[in-house]
């Protein structure tokens, strides 16, 4: 952690669609959070889900370690080690001492050794795994949970589905009815969790594989139009210029001269 320089203060803030795993070797402090404040003791970790507003007052010295995942890293994940959801919540527990795998996380995040991705993956399924386990054996550990880590939950979901569909899903109906819910209700929960409603999120979405699709592929600007769910390649340019500053054409020319 690094809040030293900001005076052991963060003030509060929201990551759309990252996760994260904080753990507090020593000191601790204040969680600011959408349901008021909570105290972290040293030796604690703290489960913090996208979308969801946190800050915090750290006691002077305090130190520790953050793992961050994206949303679309870390789903597949609890999808396998957490049926009954407990990561989808703002949770914090005690532990004795740090997670067994965190050392090696670290070293192998700062490495660039084969199979980099994979070993990560593991390490990060592993320490979730050790906070899941507290949690468990810890009735007292239980969820900062309000409407607002409600809206937070359906919105990681649906920027899961986003993240893995958004190449065949190009509207919203099909994944407001993949969560079972209406599409007013997926964009009410996105504007209270992320700050902009379900529409820009897939859009967003959408605009970053177009910029891959420009930068890694021959096909052509309407092609890659078509392939993203916009009938008119005019529309998909305006789209990408209001998104970007550049026209389709122009990031590409951007793209491969600078890679010259």
């Amino acid at each position: 952690m690094r809040s030293g320089p900001r005076r052991w203060r963060i003030a509060r803030h929201r990551h759309p669609s990252l996760h994260q795993l904080f753990w507090i070797e020593r000191g601790g402090g204040v969680l600011i959070g959408e349901e008021g404040e909570s105290t972290l003791g040293a030796a604690s970790f703290l489960n913090m889900p996208a979308g969801v507003a946190h800050g915090f007052r750290f006691l002077p010295g305090s130190t520790g370690t953050v793992l961050t995942l994206p949303v679309a890293v870390f789903e597949p994940i609890r999808a396998r080690i957490d049926p009954r959801g407990q990561l989808l919540g703002v949770r914090i527990g005690q532990a004795r001492t740090a997670p067994p795998e965190l050392e090696a996380l670290l070293a192998e995040q700062q490495g660039r050794r084969d199979n980099r991705g994979e070993a990560l993956a593991a390490l990060a399924t592993l320490t979730f795994i050790w906070a899941l386990r507290l949690l468990e054996a810890d009735p007292q550990a239980g969820p900062q949970a309000g409407a607002g880590s409600a809206a937070a939950r359906l919105a990681a979901r649906f920027q899961a589905l986003v993240d893995a569909h958004h190449r065949e899903w190009h509207a919203l109906e099909p994944y407001a009815a993949a969560l079972a819910v209406t599409t007013p209700h997926l964009t009410r929960a996105c504007r209270q969790a992320l700050g902009q409603p379900a529409s820009a999120v897939l859009r967003e979405r959408q605009m970053l594989e177009a910029r891959r699709l420009l930068a890694y592929t021959q096909g052509a600007v309407a092609d890659i139009a078509y392939r993203l769910g916009f009938a008119d390649p005019g529309h998909f340019s305006r789209v990408f210029s209001a998104a970007t500053g550049l026209s389709p054409r122009a990031f590409r020319r951007g793209f491969t001269s600078g890679a010259e």
